[in-house]
């Protein structure tokens, strides 16, 4: 072995064990109401937030006031199955708000 290389012992104080350790699974319903909360809040929110941002920062004060038509999902604990529903959502939410908008872009009139 090399004497960059070398093995350090761990002791207990330096191993960071969760006690609990059981992941709380979420039954099949609580991670669609996940998914489908994650969706709505990307879908619908997302755009109010960003106009309301663009808006009151270029016109450099509070012109638009905060508007919460759906309010953002609890966090769940990283790595859960109710986080990976989160996650999954609010990237489909994402997604589908990007071609709703790609498709008004690039209606033709006519």
């Amino acid at each position: 072995m090399s004497d960059e290389m070398r093995i350090v012992p761990m002791d207990e104080s330096t191993i960071d064990v969760d006690v609990e350790g059981v992941e709380e699974v979420c039954s099949p319903t609580d991670c669609a109401g996940a998914f489908v909360h994650s969706f709505s809040h990307s879908f619908v929110q997302g755009p109010i937030d960003g106009v309301t941002e663009v808006v009151n920062t270029i016109a450099g004060k509070h012109v638009i006031p905060k508007v919460e038509v759906v309010k953002s999902p609890e966090r769940a604990e990283i790595g859960t199955s109710r986080w990976q529903a989160q996650k999954a959502g609010s990237g489909a939410g994402i997604i589908a708000c990007l071609f709703v908008i790609g498709s008004l872009l690039t209606r033709r009139r006519g």
